[in-house]
């Protein structure tokens, strides 16, 4: 049975950086689509098959510490 994204979310802080997370969960942390992630990825999608894959939790905390960190215009 596949988890509800927000549940995910809730415990981002405490995954292991090498864990993956589906590209719903990745779209919330990001605040885009699951569709923007699909086209133009901001980091590299993993792929656990053919069929499955996701982003790593390390590259999106790096990902958002790097945006965060950045001045805005």
């Amino acid at each position: 049975m596949a988890r509800d994204p927000y549940d995910v979310v809730a415990h981002f802080d405490r995954l292991p950086d090498d864990a993956l997370v589906s590209p719903p969960v990745t779209a919330i942390l990001l605040n885009c689509t699951d569709r923007h992630l699909r086209r133009d990825p901001p980091i590299p999608r993993r792929r656990i098959s053919a069929r499955v894959g996701g982003f790593r939790v390390g590259d999106i905390r790096a990902l958002i510490r790097g945006l965060a960190a950045s001045p805005t215009a």
